[in-house]
């Protein structure tokens, strides 16, 4: 006779005992390693499980701490109680990683946590907290501590009690989002750092800001700044000479004074979002000179307000990127000579995106450069295979554009064409069915129209 088979639910009680003292029988190391890769709060829950798993979590190295943003006040009283017996309950083992999310009325509380953390032994701080102060200080600890890896505040901190000189030898990676910083002093004093990411926000009660130097450090492989402040504000001198830089991403609003840049032999992505004063020509020629600068690049983006400063640099010359493989381009109004001399000098580009943002705003700037070489690019005919133009209007520049590229693309696989959403539906029915007439130079070329912008 067949006897039939086990359901997994009738498992014998004495396996799921074995499974569980395997684990229980693990050295307080290994089981403290598996605890840290969970929220603090879920490995101190542990300690019901067993009295062998009581105290385990007590000799976590590893914090990583989560309340909500945004907290009723008998919340916060009961989350900051939590924390605090955390704290005193833990084993006096050093910290080496210390994250905490959260929003905060107390800012004595977060003070007296990331002191608690600060040692010889930490290597990782992460701060994203939502704070209903003005201004917070963090320990000026935090700023010589010499172990520190990793260091992202992901709040409005004011670091302007930043020590006389900041040390922080072993820090790779910085994230902050500030309303105020000695860049310079700051920055100096990181000497390994290989990943920036900067947010400056605009000052609390209107306070004038002035950053009067900001110059990167030389080890940087990947660097992001934004800053959003007022125009009036200025960023008297800012230096990006990194040699080692893979990645660049620059969102500027205030006008930059003065600007020096070395040479990117390494990169390989670049974003530009460059507000500048179009009234003063010296005021937008740096953005040319900078855009010479990223000539290896791979990857470039240039928002609209990048390319409205190009548009009015004084004798702009575009270089030769004999790299880049795709290119993306905002536009306040689309101009036919500006895009053929960018693809003249793009010798091996696969990837072409246009977007035409002129309906949002009102007095675009025309081009001033020069008018375009006579013959056909060399990546339209050998290496251009994707095409892709949002907000397109089908005016004469833009027809005679796309109508160029489907016709002398001869390894173009597609293009896809975003109509704006002004025209009626009937209006967008007669362009598309117009475009799909145009001649093709490629067998396999493929138009893709998507109505909705």
């Amino acid at each position: 006779m067949v006897r039939p088979k086990k359901l997994k639910s009738e498992a014998k009680p004495e396996e799921n005992t074995i499974k569980e003292d395997l684990i229980s029988n693990l050295p307080d190391p290994v089981l403290c390693h598996i605890l840290s890769f969970l929220p603090t709060r879920s490995a101190v829950a542990t300690g019901i499980l067993s009295r062998r798993w009581r105290h385990v979590w007590k000799d976590l190295q590893v914090l990583d701490i989560y309340g909500r943003p945004f907290m009723a006040p008998a919340q916060e009283a009961k989350f900051i109680a939590s924390v605090d017996a955390i704290f005193a309950q833990r084993n006096p083992l050093p910290i080496k990683s210390f994250r905490l999310c959260c929003g905060l009325t107390d800012d004595e509380s977060l003070d007296m946590w990331v002191q608690a953390c600060v040692g010889p032994h930490l290597r990782t701080l992460y701060l994203d907290v939502t704070l209903s102060c003005l201004e917070l200080f963090l320990p000026r600890d935090v700023f010589t501590c010499k172990s520190l890896v990793s260091l992202v505040l992901k709040c409005e901190f004011i670091l302007d009690n930043l020590p006389y000189k900041v040390c922080l030898p072993s820090l790779k990676n910085m994230e902050l989002d500030l309303t105020d910083v000695d860049c310079d002093n700051l920055l100096s004093g990181c000497p390994v750092l290989r990943t920036l990411n900067v947010r400056l926000t605009e000052p609390f009660q209107n306070k004038w800001v002035e950053l009067h130097r900001i110059r990167m450090p030389r080890t940087l492989r990947r660097l992001i700044f934004q800053e959003s402040r007022p125009s009036h504000n200025d960023i008297g001198h800012l230096e990006i000479n990194t040699p080692y830089l893979e990645y660049l991403h620059l969102k500027i609003q205030s006008p930059c004074l003065r600007f020096v840049v070395g040479k990117f032999p390494k990169i390989m992505e670049a974003h530009l979002d460059i507000f500048q004063c179009v009234e003063l020509e010296h005021d937008v020629d740096w953005v040319a000179k900078l855009l010479k600068a990223l000539c290896k690049t791979k990857f470039l983006a240039l928002k609209y307000c990048t390319t409205q400063c190009l548009f009015q640099a004084a004798a702009l010359e575009l270089p030769k990127f004999h790299s880049l493989l795709h290119l993306e381009l905002d536009f306040l109004s689309f101009n036919f000579n500006f895009v053929m001399n960018m693809l003249h000098n793009c010798h091996m580009l696969q990837v072409f995106a246009l977007h035409n943002r002129k309906r949002y705003y009102s007095h675009p700037l025309e081009y001033a450069g020069p008018e375009p070489p006579t013959g056909v690019p060399n990546c339209v005919t050998s290496h251009l295979k994707t095409f892709k133009f949002r907000g397109y209007e089908d005016t004469t520049d833009e027809h005679e554009l796309t109508a160029y590229l489907l016709e002398r693309g001869l390894v173009l696989e597609t293009a896809t064409i975003h109509p704006t959403s002004d025209f009626e539906l009937l209006t967008k029915y007669y362009i598309l069915k117009g475009l799909s007439a145009l001649p093709r130079g490629s067998n396999i070329c493929q138009i893709k129209f998507d109505t909705l912008d």
